[in-house]
């Protein structure tokens, strides 16, 4: 299966009752991968909308915004910010709280942020509001409670550092 880069589709009805486990039973009977609840939207005044914490984060040695999405069963990237070889091959179903639902490859993703660090599977999508969207997986912080030791401001050559007041 090759992840969708074009438009995403309408969902109807409410596939929360059939998915176990992170499986979505098929009507044949077999069971594709899916991840639930994410914010991930194309509409950015709905995203903002929702309230979620927005902080800085890095992938790959790139400064992101990193959103902490309490209802999210998973972590979501930006396609852009991924390396080819970093793509498992696997894909995922995701459905959004919009009630749309986007076919994404899996990627695994070296991550340094105040919610989440380490080496993760995210899924790719091309039009994330946010760089990445971290939710309830292991490891991941209360977005009540992110690490503020891992802010860090990063020195680009030519930058001044501004003085204290």
């Amino acid at each position: 299966m090759k992840p969708m880069e074009g438009p995403t589709m309408e969902v109807t009805g409410d596939l929360q009752s059939v998915v176990e486990d992170g499986m979505l039973k098929l009507a044949s009977g077999k069971s594709v991968p899916v991840m639930t609840n994410c914010a991930a939207l194309r509409d950015p005044e709905k995203t903002r909308s929702l309230g979620l914490p927005v902080l800085k984060g890095e992938i790959g040695g790139r400064e992101v915004d990193v959103m902490r999405d309490t209802g999210c069963e998973g972590v979501v990237v930006r396609l852009q910010l991924v390396d080819v070889n970093q793509l498992t091959g696997e894909c995922c179903l995701l459905l959004r709280i919009d009630n749309t639902a986007l076919l994404a490859e899996r990627a695994v993703i070296s991550l340094r942020t105040t919610f989440l660090s380490g080496e993760v599977k995210a899924l790719c999508i091309p039009d994330a509001i946010c760089d990445v969207i971290v939710g309830n997986v292991e490891g991941a912080r209360s977005p009540e409670d992110p690490d503020m030791t891992m802010m860090w401001v990063r020195r680009r050559p030519g930058r001044k550092r501004s003085a204290k007041r």
